[in-house]
């Protein structure tokens, strides 16, 4: 394979990364608002699990700040910004619907951008920034598996929306192969690896057991 070519593909790559990466970005912007507008029409939370939120956005804090903290192209993790303030308001909306939404959580809050401020500005040894990433795996598929298990469990996916997590599922898919293509971070990828099946078994437990409530109703 002569230079020309060599060159060629890796510019090829690069406007596929660019364009996968615009489009999760753009996707990221209203990724949750499917979720938001499914629970406040709703009047509730029903079958949107607290703990799962709350890992999810724990999750997105890690990917955000490490990416940050390793000066990797702002591309390749800018989204994580939009989903870590989504993930905020669907937490409050949870809170506010179960009647939870006090004072009490001020010093989480507090405690939350205290921890992932210092990630963000490098302020922790390197080791605990690999070690965060790590766990972003563990902690992203316990979020999704709570949701999942939930789903099956109750056979309704009460507020929960397909459009979000089939969106998820595209997202993540897409950074698989930008984070292949601009940084080869071995454990983002397999971070986005299994996020991007779950999101996918998500979507369609989701649209599965709606649809069978729908049948049930006639």
């Amino acid at each position: 394979m002569n230079m020309a070519a060599v060159v060629g593909s890796s510019a090829s790559l690069l406007l596929l990364s660019n364009v996968l990466s615009i489009s999760v970005i753009l996707a990221c912007i209203v990724i949750k608002l499917p979720q938001i507008l499914s629970m406040i029409r709703g009047g509730s939370s029903k079958g949107v699990r607290l703990s799962s939120v709350l890992l999810e956005e724990c999750g997105y804090s890690i990917m955000l700040t490490y990416h940050f903290a390793m000066n990797y192209p702002i591309a390749t993790y800018f989204e994580y910004t939009f989903l870590v303030l989504q993930d905020l308001i669907v937490i409050v909306l949870i809170l506010g619907y179960n009647e939870k939404l006090n004072l009490t959580a001020l010093p989480f809050f507090a405690l939350y951008m205290c921890v992932f401020s210092c990630f963000a500005m490098n302020m922790v040894p390197g080791y605990v920034l690999k070690t965060a990433i790590s766990l972003c795996t563990p902690i992203s598929t316990s979020s999704k598996l709570i949701q999942l298990v939930s789903i099956v469990r109750n056979q309704d996916p009460g507020t929960v929306s397909a459009a979000t997590w089939g969106m998820a599922f595209y997202t993540t898919m897409a950074r698989s192969i930008t984070t292949l293509i601009q940084t080869g971070d071995v454990r983002v990828l397999i971070n986005f690896g299994i996020s991007c099946l779950l999101n996918f078994s998500l979507t369609i437990m989701v649209l599965y057991y709606r649809r069978s409530s729908k049948k049930k109703l006639y």
